[in-house]
C-alpha cells in the first residue's frame, strides 16, 4: 500500500466518523450531466493561510503525527492559526491557472474555500476566522468564481464541515492518539502539551458549531450565483442538524454533491479512491480520484511543490479513469503569493497535447 493511500486513509479515519444517513437518489437534473461523461477533467486547488509557513502542509502540519516526522514541516496549531497574519497573496491570478487548464481540455475547477484549519478564504459573516478579519475583507472566493467563469470551467467549492479551531477545546491535535492502533498515543493540545483528556463538547457548543456550519454552506451557496460542484471533505457527526441535500439542491439545483458529508457512496459520486486507483471497475456508478499533481508530500504549497509527476504517470491514471468510468481531478498548490509554479503551466500543456493525440 503506497503511502500516501496510507496517509489519505488515517485522514479519513478522523474527519469521517460518525452517523451516516441511507443512499439519497442521484441527481438526475439535465444541467449536472456534464458530470458523468468519463474521463472529466478536474483541477483540485489546495490553498490556504498554510501556504504562508514554511513547509506546512493545509490543516494536517497541525498535527504532531509521528509518520510526517522526517517529511514536511509540523507546528502547533497555535503558531498555524497566526499564519493568517501573513497571508497576503499579492499575485494571486486564478484566471492565469485556469485559462492553462482548459486549454488542456479541463471541465471543472475545485477550490478549498475553508480547509480543516477554519481559515474561510471569503469574508463570512457568521466566522471571525476570514478575509472580513484579514486581508481588508477581500474576496478571494468571488475572483475564483469571476476567472472559473471567464475562462468557461465549471465552478467547484470543497468545504470542510470539521473545524479544528472552531472545536479546539474538544478534539487532540496528536493524530489517532488513544485509538485502537495507536493506545500509547497521547492526546495533544493547541501547543502540542499532552492533556489526559479530551472535554466532551457541551450541547451549547455542538449546537452553535452546526448553525455556524449551515450559515457558511448557504454563504456559498447563496453568495456567488451558479456553483456546479460542492465537495465536502468530511462530516459534523450531527446530520439529523445539519443542511441536507434537499436543501442544497433547493438553492442551487444543477448542482452535483460529493459523499464526504454522509458516507463514501451517498452523494451523487463516490470519492473513495484518494491517492490510489481501483484496480477493477469499482462498485459505484459515478466516481472520481484525486491525486496530488506535484511531489511534495503534502496537498498544499510545501517544499517541492514546483516538481510535478513525470507525463506517463498522469496519462496512467487518465488511462485507468477511462477504462473504468470514473473522473480525475489533479491537485496543484500555489505559494503564498498565489503563485503556481512554471512547471505547472509545462506539464498542463505537456498533459493536454498528449491527449489531444491520444483522442485522435
Amino acid at each position: 500500500m503506497s503511502n500516501e493511500k496510507t496517509t489519505a486513509q488515517a485522514q479519513h479515519a478522523l474527519i469521517m466518523g460518525g452517523k451516516f444517513v441511507g443512499e439519497f437518489p442521484k441527481t438526475t437534473h439535465p444541467e449536472a450531466q456534464w458530470f458523468y461523461h468519463p474521463v472529466t477533467l478536474g483541477l483540485f486547488i489546495h490553498w490556504g493561510i498554510s501556504a504562508a509557513g514554511d513547509d506546512l502542509d493545509i490543516s494536517w502540519s497541525m498535527m504532531d503525527n509521528p509518520a510526517r516526522y522526517g517529511r514536511n514541516g509540523m507546528t502547533t496549531p497555535r503558531k498555524y492559526w497566526q499564519l493568517a497574519e501573513k497571508f497576503n497573496p499579492q499575485n494571486y491570478n486564478p484566471e492565469k491557472w485556469l485559462t492553462a487548464a482548459k486549454d488542456a481540455g479541463f471541465t471543472y475547477a475545485v477550490l478549498t474555500t475553508r480547509h480543516h484549519d477554519g481559515f474561510s478564504l471569503w469574508p463570512s459573516d457568521v466566522s471571525d476566522f476570514s478575509t472580513k478579519n484579514y486581508m481588508g475583507g477581500r474576496d478571494l472566493v468571488q475572483e475564483y468564481v469571476d476567472a472559473c467563469r471567464k475562462v468557461g470551467l465549471k465552478v467547484g467549492f470543497y468545504y470542510s464541515p470539521p473545524d479544528w479551531r472552531f472545536n479546539q477545546k474538544y478534539m487532540s491535535f496528536a493524530q489517532g492518539s488513544r485509538t485502537e492502533k495507536f493506545p500509547d498515543r497521547a492526546h495533544k493540545d493547541i501547543d502540542h502539551n499532552e492533556i489526559d483528556a479530551i472535554p466532551e463538547m457541551p450541547a451549547e457548543h455542538k449546537e452553535k458549531y452546526i448553525a455556524y456550519v449551515n450559515a457558511q454552506a448557504r454563504e456559498l451557496l447563496t453568495r456567488y450565483g451558479r456553483i456546479d460542484l460542492l465537495w465536502f471533505d468530511g462530516t459534523t457527526n450531527d446530520l439529523d442538524h445539519t443542511i441536507t441535500i434537499d436543501e442544497i439542491r433547493s438553492l442551487q439545483p444543477h448542482i452535483i454533491v460529493n459523499d464526504r458529508m454522509w458516507g463514501f457512496g451517498n452523494g451523487d459520486y463516490c470519492t473513495k479512491y484518494e491517492c490510489f486507483l481501483p484496480t477493477e471497475k469499482p462498485p459505484y456508478e459515478y466516481w472520481e480520484t484525486c491525486h496530488c499533481w506535484h511531489v511534495g508530500g503534502g496537498w498544499s504549497y510545501v517544499k517541492n511543490a514546483d516538481k510535478y509527476r513525470p507525463l506517463e504517470d498522469t496519462l496512467h491514471k487518465y488511462d485507468v479513469c477511462k477504462e473504468f468510468g470514473g473522473n480525475l481531478l489533479l491537485n496543484v498548490a500555489p505559494d503564498g503569493d498565489g503563485n503556481l509554479p512554471d512547471a505547472y503551466y509545462e506539464k498542463v500543456k505537456e498533459f493536454g497535447l498528449a491527449l489531444k493525440q491520444k483522442n485522435k
